[in-house]
């Protein structure tokens, strides 16, 4: 979902529950705070020596560790953004993810899945794996291989004669 997506759902929806999904039947706690709007720039060299460049919004859902009984509504949460865009701009056409984790779930980067609109607005958020971007780049199996910590070649070790004449064997002290 890119932000100006997550952003016009909320503006769509006044004074709607906001509820995040972390897990399959998991959510964040209904008194969950938005505390940061990340703008974030990923520059990267992946291990097949590309250049990799990125922009994402990450948007930080925390809980206190004493429910406090602040909601954040649709509302509430497009006040937030709002203020946010005041003083750094949001880039609107990037991916948004929110990084949320609790003292059963690790702080983890989350990607929208899935969006419900009924009486209230839920936010499916799913873990993605980590991946090879050589290996994602590549287009047939053997470029698959060797795109990525290919394997190493095997060196075959063989005893031979040490100078003098004897053989090195095993158990014999000599090595």
């Amino acid at each position: 979902m890119k932000t100006k997506e997550f952003l016009t759902l909320l503006e769509e929806n006044p004074n709607k529950n906001l509820r995040f999904e972390y897990h399959k039947g998991q959510f964040a706690r209904e008194d969950f705070h938005l505390t940061e709007i990340k703008n974030v720039t990923y520059d990267t060299v992946d291990c097949g020596g590309m250049l990799n460049e990125w922009k994402e919004t990450i948007v930080q859902i925390w809980e206190n560790t004493t429910p406090d009984g602040n909601y954040v509504d649709t509302t509430k949460a497009l006040e937030i953004a709002m203020k946010v865009d005041a003083v750094r701009p949001i880039v609107k056409d990037t991916e948004v993810k929110f990084e949320y984790g609790n003292s059963l779930f690790h702080t983890a980067v989350l990607s929208v899945g899935e969006v419900e609109v009924e009486e209230a607005v839920t936010i499916k958020l799913f873990t993605e794996a980590t991946t090879c971007k050589a290996q994602d780049r590549a287009t047939t199996p053997e470029e698959k291989a060797a795109a990525c910590c290919p394997p190493q070649p095997k060196i075959k070790v063989q005893i031979t004669e040490i100078a003098g004449g004897e053989t090195c064997a095993p158990g014999s002290g000599c090595c």
